[in-house]
Parts: C-alpha cells; structure tokens; sequence
C-alpha cells in the first residue's frame, strides 16, 4: 500500500469523512481518512468497536455515500456517481465478501457464483464457476444449495462470487467472524491466493489478529482516523498493537 496515487491505485480514498445526523448531536463515523490500496496487495484494517472501519468499506464500496472527501476504483472517481452507476460498478469491479455470506438460498452454489455476471446481464461462463468453485475446493458441492452446506462451505462460495467478474478489488467485511479457526485459515489462504496467484487487491475488516497477519499491511483506525499502520504484520505484534492504540498517531500513515 503506497500513498495515494490515481495512476498506481486499484482503490484509493482521499479526505474521507462520514457524519451521521447534525447539529450537537451528530456522531462522526470517518474524520478524514487517506487511504491507496495497489493492485496485487492484501491490507488488514483495523481497530476498536466504533472506530469506523465497516463504514470505511461501505463508502469505498459505493454502498453509501461519504459526507465528503472522494472515493477511486481503478482510477475512476466514484463518489458522485448515480446509484446506478455505483451499483453497476459493484457488479463489475468490486467484490464483496460479508461475514454472513449473503448467498441466495434458493440457488445452487453454481447459481450463486454466477448471480453477478447475470445482474450484469451477462451469460454466464460456465466453465469459469466450475473452476472457481474447483479452485474453492467445491467442485464436488456445485449443485447444492445453501442449506446443504457448512458455514465454510458457503464462505468458499460468497469468495468464488466475489471473484467470478475479476473485480479490481475485493472487499471483505469480518470475512472469518462466523467461522471456526480450521475454516478460517482456509478462507485466508483463499483470500491470499488471490492477490498472490491473480494481482487481485484485498481489503479486509477484521478484528482478529491471527487474520490480520495473513495480510501485507494493517491499518489502524482510531475513532475514524488513521492511527498506524504495520507492514509484514505477525499476529504477535498486531496483538501487542491492538492493546496500545491510544499510543499511535493520528496521520501516521505514509
């Protein structure tokens, strides 16, 4: 993760803030955050309950709007996009993971991965969603429906449906929260298997140390600013970090 430069970045966030309600009683989520993620890296985000990291992902996903301050993806500036636009672009270059997998129960895991290319109004290539699902190690599972699958199983799915339209980045929200530690080390290793074997850019919340060292680079946030961050993180030393944030620096990000 370098400092932010549109030519170099997959997604990058300049001077990103996010207040909810006004006047007095207004609660600021995100107080100016600055932020360039380049293609082929794996970044942690990270920091105590409140300290704005889901909304970080909400706004550099166009999922909501920030209240100022601009959000890229591949160069492009999102921020005052149409909702359709921003939807479109999720479609296309954005890959999302969440926590409860968010996968549609009535459709085959198979169905599942190929759901955006046909909101895309894409045919789907049938060939790529088996070989996502190959490479997920459920090949074996492609016709079954959520119900039939473990809480892995369907994590392994929501990764290959975040992957089937070659987003410029992937976006991951507690990806591991719901899993045990076996599962969870297998959904990292897919999540780094993806910016090592295909350049992909990983975003990923996460409050567990043991995943955060999984990644190249862990930003601290700190009551919605940038506080630090770590490069070749251990989970040791993300976990000694995590007990002294009131130590880090605003700003202290280059």
């Amino acid at each position: 993760m370098n400092s932010p430069t549109t030519a170099s970045a997959a997604l990058e966030v300049h001077g990103l803030t996010r207040t909810y309600g006004e006047g007095a009683g207004a609660a600021t989520a995100l107080g100016g955050v600055d932020l360039a993620f380049v293609p082929g890296t794996f970044t942690a985000v990270m920091g105590p309950s409140g300290s704005g990291k889901s909304t970080f992902l909400s706004c550099a996903a166009g999922l909501e709007r920030p209240t100022g301050g601009r959000v890229l993806v591949d160069g492009h500036d999102i921020t005052d996009w149409a909702e359709n636009d921003r939807t479109r672009l999720r479609r296309e270059r954005i890959g999302f993971v969440f926590q409860g997998f968010h996968l549609m129960p009535y459709l085959t895991a198979e169905q599942n991965v190929a759901l955006p290319l046909r909101l895309a109004g894409h045919r789907p290539d049938r060939a790529r969603v088996a070989a996502l699902l190959e490479r997920v190690g459920l090949a074996d599972r492609a016709r079954h429906l959520p119900g039939a699958l473990s809480g892995g199983q369907q994590q392994r799915v929501a990764i290959a449906r975040a992957l089937v339209t070659e987003p410029a980045v992937i976006l991951a929200d507690e990806p591991t929260g719901a899993l045990d530690s076996t599962t969870a080390r297998g959904v990292l290793a897919l999540l780094r298997e993806s910016v090592d074997a295909l350049q992909q850019t990983v975003v990923m919340v996460t409050h567990d140390p043991v995943a955060a060292a999984y990644a190249d680079t862990v930003v601290f946030l700190v009551d919605g600013r940038v506080a630090g961050r770590m490069d070749r993180p251990t989970a040791d030393a993300v976990a000694g970090q995590l007990t002294h944030l009131s130590d880090l620096v605003a700003g202290g990000v280059s």
